[in-house]
Formats: C-alpha cells, sequence, structure tokens
C-alpha cells in the first residue's frame, strides 16, 4: 500500500472497529511516558509532591507540559509558564499556554482537597503582566493548609481517566439533561453549549475551514508536526506531545502505520500530505460531534485565561464522570491575522458581544477511550 493511501486509512482509523482487545496493548500506565496516569508513586508521603503528580495530568495545548514549579516552602509552590514550551505559530499572545495553567491549578485543587488540604491561590503575586509578553512572574502562588472541613469533589476521581479524544464520535445523541449536568459542574456565565443540527453543522464547516487556514502556512505546520510523535520510541524520548493512539488507533494498525508509514524525516520535508491529512480528519472529528460547547470572557486579560482553565478542566472531568468524549477544537480562535475574517464570522454565529473573547471551543459526543498523552516525570517541571 502506498504510504498516502494508508495515511488515508488512518485519518479514518477512529471510524474503523478496534482489533481484539489482546492485539491492543492492554495495560498501559505501565508504558513508558504513560507511568504517570497511575497517579503518584506509592509511599510518596510529601503533599506538594502527591498534589503535583495530578496536576501534570491536566490537558495543555498539543501536550507541551508548559509548566515550572518552584517548591518555595514544605508546603506552597509557585507555578511558572515555562517559556521553553511556547507554541509561538498557533499561539502567538500565549493565551492557549495560560489556559494550560489554569487546568493544572484545578487538578492540583482537587487533589488537596482529596488528602484533607485546603489549596489557596495567590493569583499573579508580583502583578499580572499584558497579554503582549510572559514575564518570569508567578502565575500562581499556592498554599496547601491542612483542612478537617476540606470536601472531596467526585471530579477527583476522573482526572486519571479523562481524556482529550479525538476518535471520529458515535452517532448517538448528548442530550439536553447531560448539557445540564455539564453546565452546573462550574460557576461561569460564559459557557455556551448547543446540541442542535443546525448550529452543528455550522461550527463543524467552521472547525474544518480554520485547519485548512492553519495547515496553510509551513511554519505553522512544522509547529505541529514537531509535536506529532511518529511512533513509541519518539513518545518514550519526549514524553509529550500526541500520536495516532489519541485518535484511537491501537494494536496491529497502530504497529504498521509507526513502522511502516510514518516518517518524520519525510513528513517535515514535505508537510503537504500531513496538512491535508489534518484536514480531513478534522472535518469527520467535527462532522460527528453530537454538541459544541464553548467558554466566553467579556475581558482577555491573563487571569481570564487562567480562570477559563479551570472551568475547561471541570467541564472535561464532568464530561468524563458522564460517559461523554470531549475534544478541543481551537483552531478558530488563534490570533494570528490569517485567521482573523473566519474568526469574525464566528463570533457572529455565536452572538458574541464586541470586546468579549471565546477562550474555549469544544466539541462532545460518545466514543470509546483512546490511549492516555504521555507525560514527563515531576523533576523535569520542578525549578532548579
Amino acid at each position: 500500500m502506498h504510504r498516502r493511501d494508508f495515511i488515508k486509512v488512518m485519518a479514518a482509523g477512529s471510524s474503523v472497529a478496534l482489533l481484539p482487545s489482546i492485539l491492543s496493548g492492554c495495560g498501559e500506565t505501565g508504558e513508558t511516558g504513560l507511568e504517570a496516569w497511575n497517579g503518584p508513586m506509592p509511599g510518596e508521603t510529601d503533599i506538594r509532591r502527591i498534589v503535583l503528580s495530578y496536576a501534570i495530568l491536566a490537558p495543555n495545548p498539543h501536550n507541551k507540559q508548559p509548566w515550572i514549579v518552584d517548591l518555595t516552602g514544605p508546603d506552597s509552590f509557585d507555578l511558572y509558564v515555562d517559556q521553553s514550551r511556547l507554541l509561538p505559530e498557533t499561539d502567538p499572545p500565549f493565551r492557549q499556554v495560560h489556559i494550560g495553567q489554569g487546568t493544572f491549578l484545578e487538578n492540583a485543587a482537587l487533589a488537596a482537597a482529596r488528602r484533607g488540604y485546603r489549596m489557596d491561590v495567590e493569583y499573579f503575586p508580583h502583578g499580572m503582566y499584558a497579554n503582549a509578553q510572559i514575564a518570569d512572574k508567578p502565575v500562581a502562588s499556592l498554599t496547601l493548609v491542612k483542612d478537617g472541613s476540606a470536601r472531596v469533589d467526585p471530579l477527583f476521581a476522573q482526572i486519571t481517566k479523562r481524556q482529550s479524544n479525538k476518535r471520529v464520535y458515535e452517532d448517538a445523541p448528548v442530550s439536553a439533561a447531560q448539557l445540564a449536568e455539564l453546565a452546573g459542574s462550574i460557576n461561569h456565565p460564559g459557557l455556551g453549549l448547543t446540541n442542535k443540527a443546525g448550529k452543528r453543522r455550522t461550527l463543524a464547516d467552521t472547525a474544518r475551514r480554520a485547519m485548512q487556514i492553519e495547515t496553510a502556512d509551513k511554519a505553522r505546520d512544522a509547529e505541529t508536526i514537531a509535536m506529532f510523535r511518529f511512533n513509541d520510541e519518539e513518545r518514550a524520548r519526549f514524553r509529550d506531545g500526541f500520536g495516532v493512539a489519541q485518535s484511537g488507533m491501537t494494536g496491529l494498525m497502530k504497529f504498521a502505520a509507526e513502522t511502516f508509514f510514518l516518517d518524520r524525516q519525510e513528513t517535515e520535508a514535505d508537510s503537504s500530505e500531513f496538512g491535508a491529512q489534518a484536514v480531513q480528519m478534522t472535518t469527520e472529528q467535527a462532522n460527528s460531534a453530537a454538541a459544541f460547547g464553548w467558554i466566553t470572557t467579556k475581558t482577555n486579560n491573563r487571569l481570564d485565561q487562567v480562570l477559563t482553565g479551570r472551568a475547561y478542566e471541570r467541564l472535561n472531568l464532568k464530561a468524563t464522570q458522564l460517559g461523554l468524549a470531549m475534544h478541543p477544537m481551537s483552531q478558530v480562535l488563534q490570533e494570528y491575522p490569517d485567521m482573523s475574517a473566519l474568526q469574525r464570522q464566528f463570533l457572529g454565529l455565536l452572538g458574541v458581544p464586541d470586546g468579549h473573547t471565546v477562550q474555549m471551543l469544544f466539541r462532545l459526543g460518545i466514543a470509546d477511550p483512546v490511549s492516555h498523552s504521555a507525560r514527563r516525570g515531576l523533576s523535569d517541571i520542578m525549578r532548579d
């Protein structure tokens, strides 16, 4: 089979029936790069490390894991953006990276409560910096306080199960009652949800057009390719990024794709095929959505972005609890000039008031789980 024909199969792979589990590689959390999904190391007693072991499982753009932690005391730490792990082409103001700080903080708070601690948060304790920059200042200072009244949030149990599921979703509805339960999991006035067929079709077409725009630029395409993990060796070496497993490819099909058909050197030399298949996959993913959701803020400062991340993670965890798959589709939200015209149309479609910002767009549906994405170790995010 020609490589491009196999990749077409791969792009639709999430709609192909799974191979028997004996071929699909069970027990993924024992594989290199996936150990973090088992939770803290057995016997760990340092509450900071316990909390951080759950925090690093948070969703974040392209699975860059853009976090640096400075342990400031026996029960405290500061969180910084890791400025070596940015996405300057697709996230030029680093808005999405700051949303990823919020998802990290939400997991940390849930984990602290599970161990009987309250997590006190001081956002931007040395001052909030503007969207045009990332200063070497903490996003948040965290103090863990033993508190007998700390209540365990049921969403904590979903942290090690949560995924950004990139499969093509089943032809099954997401009910109004399920959407209402999702909405009830956060206190955010800017949440929008729809399962209406007409709105879904329009949003799906917007997602397709946005991916066409994103992949039309070689620098943007190269940024995504840099985070794509072409095989298990890359996943184990880098412990970040994403690959075909996150779209549902398993077993022998995954092995064959990664061993015989996917090649980093060839793709980096000519990314046109990679981009075309990204558009095809996005089209199938978006068309399969049973519902869409979005989070809007009245202003768009760094704190808005971080708080959006906390809300988004709660939604993702609640979706997991409800048996729903969830996957961000944020290309149309990105702030580079090529996207401006389509973004204006999108904001008009949703009726977003002037000056407000859509921080997240995501799809919902029913799908079998996929493999977790890799995570680096705690030592990799610690400031020396």
